[in-house]
């Protein structure tokens, strides 16, 4: 507000004060003639013509408050006199008419309370009144004030006045006012000179609340049911909006119907709220207007409230006008604006029609359409391209898998720039995984492939993701992986080529998050293998495997050692008779020759060679002389760790490959016990050693169960005895964990003991 303005409400404000104090005192002393006169020269400030609409609201609020405290005084003065007629008579001789009336409505809403005189005729002598201030500003605010004191007096089903008229008699005051107030409201735009028309807008949209003042008392009406709104309501705002001819009017009224009333009424209303939109001013942001009603109506848009649908074809009826807005409308500027409409509208078919593909493929239809016609480039902003993945994403949540079916999803998904796509790609991959969707033939896989492309391959236009993001998009390919089922084994076996052979374009960092999900589809092929079927054998699966765990090693060895292990154990399952030994040993190979060669961080190894250990001391699958080779070759690197404590862990982890089903070597076994035993030694007393001496005894214990013939009472009990010695020795620095686990050790011999074994052993 700039200091003219502040100077001229100051002013203005403090008479309000001045009288308001005068008025008080009038108030107080019950005189009625000093009461009129200062509330008539407190309300005649209102006469200005000087400030602007928001330092002439600054000022209503100021007489507003002092007219409620004018209300209570007529009320009072009625109890007293019971003259609230003469009073209404009296106030109407005031010699201005702007303070005559706001005296008039105030004296008007204490009549309505004594019942003196039935609010409908109340209500229909002050609506007419009125119309005596036709100034733009001064009559807006009248009638504001009118709609303010009036709000809780209006006859309506359930309340106080139902007996003083029907919801009929508020319904025409609401509609009298909303358009003489609409009427002084666009009057405004035109006063002053065409310099001031920026001007006068800013003022107009200051105000426009106050006009749909009237379309939220409408709306509040309890009496106002589906029947009446359809046939006096809405067809009498219509006809205000549409009368008025001008822009700013239609656009803020339409957007109030909109917001106002329930969304089931505008459900039942759609033909004539559509139509009423396509008689709107040329400068009506009709787009706008429709967006808000679709985005409404969807939200509330339910399949047990949408009987109208099974009667009336909406979407015919919403694409009919959609389609005459785009053709009459549409230009290069507006593109977005239009996608935005029809992903509104694609959002509503969903929601009403949520089986029908067709529906969504014309909407899509229409979106390239319009692309084309207003930008034949294909380069759009980045609002339109929002939009194209809103319209793209919405589907998925009802339809899924049955996108793939659509034939402009595709071609609506290549106007995206990279990470637009990717970002579609990744939407359709969450719905088919938390729709569990099975993926079983060909086409579907072939179809699938081109709308996730830009997760599978790199593209002209890739741009690098986040970590974070791109390992999540992977994860997501490889749930997609473990997806696909086909009715029989040749066709799953095709359905896994198609896929590879996509991925195999992928480069190497997608490989460590799907070759892994690929090689295990594969591996669960094998026990269904039909032994007389030539075509695929285990022998080309084994291939296929050797060639998928190769392309992991190139980028993970890590990730590779597990899966050549995986394939080793596969081999072990589903091959009795050794016929694969070959390939298995070189998987195996394969393994020790990473760990040796391309592992180095010490905890790593350390986990490789755990997993190799108990691989090979599973597995049954070779003759003699590769399998003493691979264990022998595998016991040494579990020895050959960096640390001591490494050294007698892996020495521990040793012992088991020499006590096997296919192994029995018990001067092994014992030979790694002693190695672990003595490297232990060389720590010292620790809590460490004596963690590393209890896992040593522990070994020996199961070893004697298991009838080791190289094991002795001797050794075992000499080891305790070293254990018991380092106890004693550490005394209370002793740790809790080794108390607990020497105890259970101890716990555990003695129960064998008592069931008649182990009594060699001294505790």
């Amino acid at each position: 507000m700039d200091e003219e303005q502040e100077k001229y409400l100051e002013e203005s404000v403090a008479v309000v004060k001045q009288e308001a104090f005068q008025l008080q005192k009038a108030l107080d002393s019950s005189n009625m003639q000093e009461v009129l006169k200062h509330a008539s020269i407190m309300i005649s400030e209102l006469r200005t013509s000087l400030l602007s609409p928001k330092a002439y609201y600054e000022l209503y609020m100021q007489v507003f408050d002092q007219m409620s405290r004018l209300e209570s005084y007529f009320m009072e003065e009625h109890r007293r006199t019971g003259k609230i007629s003469e009073l209404y008579e009296k106030v109407q001789h005031t010699t201005n008419i702007l303070p005559r009336l706001y005296l008039l409505v105030a004296a008007g809403s204490v009549y309505i309370k004594t019942r003196e005189l039935t609010a409908k005729d109340v209500l229909k002598d002050l609506i007419e009144m009125t119309k005596g201030v036709q100034h733009p500003m001064r009559g807006l605010f009248l009638r504001y004030y009118l709609n303010k004191v009036c709000k809780d007096k209006l006859p309506d089903k359930g309340s106080e006045y139902e007996d003083s008229g029907d919801v009929t008699d508020s319904v025409d005051f609401l509609l009298q006012n909303l358009s003489e107030m609409n009427r002084l409201w666009v009057r405004m735009q035109h006063t002053g000179s065409v310099r001031d028309k920026t001007k006068r807008e800013k003022e107009r949209s200051d105000l426009k609340v106050t006009v749909g003042e009237n379309i939220v008392r409408l709306s509040n009406l309890q009496g106002v049911n589906l029947e009446l709104y359809q046939s006096v309501v809405l067809p009498r705002i219509i006809e205000i909006v549409t009368s008025s001819k001008d822009a700013i009017s239609q656009q803020y009224l339409m957007d109030c119907i909109i917001q106002a009333f329930p969304d089931d009424y505008h459900l039942h209303t759609l033909e004539p709220l559509l139509e009423a939109c396509t008689q709107l001013q040329p400068a009506v942001e009709i787009k706008g207007i429709f967006i808000n009603l679709l985005t409404r109506i969807s939200d509330f848009a339910k399949e047990s409230d949408l009987e109208i649908v099974q009667r009336v074809n909406i979407f015919e009826l919403i694409k009919n006008y959609i389609d005459k807005i785009i053709q009459e409308q549409s230009n290069p500027a507006d593109t977005a604006k239009f996608l935005e409409l029809n992903a509104a509208f694609l959002r509503l078919s969903l929601k009403c029609y949520p089986d029908n593909i067709n529906y969504v493929n014309m909407i899509l239809d229409s979106c390239i359409t319009l692309i084309e016609k207003n930008q034949s480039d294909g380069r759009l902003d980045q609002e339109s391209l929002k939009c194209i993945v809103k319209l793209l994403t919405h589907p998925l949540e009802s339809l899924s898998i049955a996108i793939l079916s659509m034939s402009n999803y595709p071609k609506l998904m290549s106007y995206l720039q990279f990470q637009a796509r990717k970002q579609v790609s990744f939407k359709i991959v969450q719905s088919i995984v938390a729709n569990k969707v099975e993926l079983s033939d060909a086409d579907t896989i072939e179809k699938l492939i081109t709308y996730i492309s830009s997760l599978l391959v790199d593209a002209k236009d890739t741009t690098e993701s986040e970590a974070y993001e791109f390992e999540d998009e992977q994860q997501g390919v490889a749930k997609i992986i473990s997806m696909i089922r086909g009715p029989d084994v040749k066709t799953q076996f095709h359905l896994l080529h198609i896929f590879r052979s996509k991925l195999s374009q992928g480069g190497n960092r997608r490989i460590k998050y799907t070759y892994p999900a690929l090689l295990f589809k594969y591996i669960k092929l094998v026990p269904n293998l039909d032994s007389g079927d030539s075509e695929i054998t285990f022998h080309h699966i084994l291939k296929i495997l050797l060639q998928i765990v190769n392309k992991v090693i190139e980028v993970s060895p890590e990730l590779g050692l597990k899966l050549s292990l995986q394939c080793a154990l596969c081999i072990h399952n589903h091959d009795p008779e050794k016929t694969h030994e070959e390939i298995a040993y070189e998987f195996i190979s394969q393994a020790l020759i990473l760990y040796q060669d391309e592992l180095s961080d010490a905890d790593v190894k350390a986990n490789a060679i755990t997993i190799a250990l108990s691989t090979l001391a599973y597995v049954n699958c070779f003759e003699e002389e590769n399998s003493e080779t691979l264990v022998h070759n595998t016991a040494q690197y579990a020895h050959k760790q960096p640390t001591k404590t490494g050294e007698i862990r892996g020495a521990l982890q040793a012992t088991d490959l020499f006590w096997t089903e296919s192994i029995r070597n018990d001067q092994r076994v014992l030979h790694y016990l002693k190695k672990a035993e003595k490297c232990a030694e060389h720590l010292g007393t620790t809590n460490e050693q004596l963690m590393l001496l209890i896992d040593t005894l522990n070994k020996y214990v199961g070893f004697l169960l298991k009838d080791v013939p190289s094991i002795e009472f001797d050794a075992i009990n000499s080891l305790i005895s070293e254990i018991n010695s380092g106890v004693k020795k550490l005394g209370s620095e002793i740790s809790q964990d080794v108390k607990v686990y020497l105890a259970n050790t101890n716990k555990y011999i003695r129960t064998r003991q008592d069931e008649g074994k182990l009594k060699g052993i001294k505790l």
